[in-house]
């Protein structure tokens, strides 16, 4: 099977490493672009906790970490980023947001001060409210942001004429966008009726439904491996 990952490379390398080893073809083409923004100095200091729902986020951190500082993340992607930027005490969650949500809940003392969330411009989920809903002291910094790709890259376009990719991963609203958007100027539309699609929630589904698929079905960040058929 002929897999497409649509997520940046950062966050995408780990998945194409698994399929791959399972005996599957992996491509990656980044329908967004990452692009860091320029953000004031953080005093971590003044935290309990950080809280990181991209590997990208941590990427774009330009400071030294204070190692003893906890640090959760959102899946094994982004906790192994986070482990190569110097967290030591470091909190996986299963791959999605709920059970980031509900990790923090459980394991988190709101006396113990503040957390920060170290965000993307643009997100799925509200965090920073959610938790403020359930009192907690929570600052948010946006250190990066997302840029759509200008068109498919050369090896992908081929893949996509010649109907080589059997299986694509959608992972937000702004993807799903900005990927109907590449498929329509490049005339492609009409090659998908043997592509299945695995999109994050309906919401993203959304902006694909004037595509005909072979088959549309919905997935959660870190369950891949068990959306192939």
């Amino acid at each position: 099977m002929h897999i497409l990952f649509t997520r940046p490379e950062t966050e995408s390398i780990y998945l194409a490493q698994k399929f791959a080893r399972l005996g599957h073809q992996v491509s990656i083409f980044p329908i967004l672009q990452v692009q860091k923004k320029k953000y004031p100095p953080i005093n971590f200091a003044k935290y309990a906790s950080v809280i990181f729902t991209s590997a990208n986020a941590i990427l774009s951190l330009d400071q030294v970490i204070p190692s003893k500082i906890r640090c959760f993340c959102v899946g094994e992607v982004t906790a192994q980023q986070a482990k190569r930027k110097g967290f030591s005490d470091v909190v996986v969650a299963g791959g999605n947001y709920q059970q980031l949500k509900e990790i923090i809940l459980q394991k988190v003392n709101k006396e113990d001060g503040k957390l920060l969330y170290v965000r993307g411009e643009f997100i799925s989920h509200d965090l920073e409210q959610d938790l403020k809903r359930e009192s907690f002291a929570v600052d948010s910094i946006i250190n990066y942001t997302t840029i759509p790709s200008l068109d498919f890259d050369s090896q992908i376009l081929e893949k996509l004429n010649k109907k080589l990719i059997d299986i694509i991963f959608i992972y937000s609203k702004k993807s799903a966008e900005h990927f109907a958007k590449l498929i329509f100027n490049n005339n492609l539309q009409g090659h998908f009726s043997s592509v299945r699609l695995r999109c994050l929630s309906e919401n993203v589904l959304m902006p694909l439904q004037k595509i005909q698929w072979n088959e549309i079905k919905l997935f959660s960040p870190g369950n891949e491996e068990f959306c192939l058929d």
